[in-house]
């Protein structure tokens, strides 16, 4: 996996780098089902350094070529990676389908420098290259956010309770006040 977000970044980073990045690109092997081409060219090899921004998947497939670019990295040591390119759609893809694709754009001059190589080569069938269309979504775990405590006692206000009570008194001061002002006897308890 280590292997594959390096070769993912170098990519990426390629796409964006000078002339003076592209000189580290030291092979570049075209191919398509029958046939493949090589170059050592560095002109040509420059094209497979160039390229645009990240991008969608393409929403249909396209014919595409299986690429495998050979990096020298610090030390000398060399690396490589396969990347599938879409000359007609002017896009490539990096990466694979366990870690996931990463798409970018061609420039005008990378896609005029595949076609030339592999001019001579047919391309694989639109149908053969997985990854494209809108991304398929799959759901690893659902996480809820945290639950609020439960208050103590039920979790209800208490200030419903406190109201009927105050109004309860009220209405019991309210009578007592009523009877004292007509002259009417308050109950007595009764003798039993």
């Amino acid at each position: 996996m280590r292997r594959l977000t390096l070769c993912i970044a170098l990519v990426l980073s390629l796409a964006f780098a000078s002339d003076a990045a592209a000189k580290k690109v030291v092979a570049a092997k075209v191919c398509g089902p029958s046939a493949c081409a090589e170059t050592h060219d560095r002109s040509t090899l420059a094209a497979f350094a160039e390229g645009g921004p990240p991008t969608d998947p393409p929403a249909h497939a396209s014919t595409w070529y299986l690429v495998r670019v050979t990096v020298e990295v610090e030390d000398g040591r060399r690396d490589s990676f396969a990347m599938a390119v879409l000359p007609r759609a002017g896009l490539a893809r990096g990466g694979d389908g366990e870690g996931g694709y990463s798409w970018f754009h061609l420039t005008a001059a990378s896609v005029r420098r595949y076609m030339a190589l592999a001019h001579q080569i047919a391309p694989y069938p639109a149908g053969k290259l997985r990854g494209t269309g809108p991304p398929k979504v799959r759901v690893d775990e659902v996480v809820l956010p945290p639950r609020e405590p439960a208050a103590s006692g039920g979790g209800a206000s208490a200030l419903p309770w406190f109201g009927g009570a105050l109004a309860l008194l009220a209405g019991g001061l309210a009578l007592l006040l009523w009877r004292r002002r007509r002259g009417m006897p308050r109950a007595r308890p009764s003798e039993g």
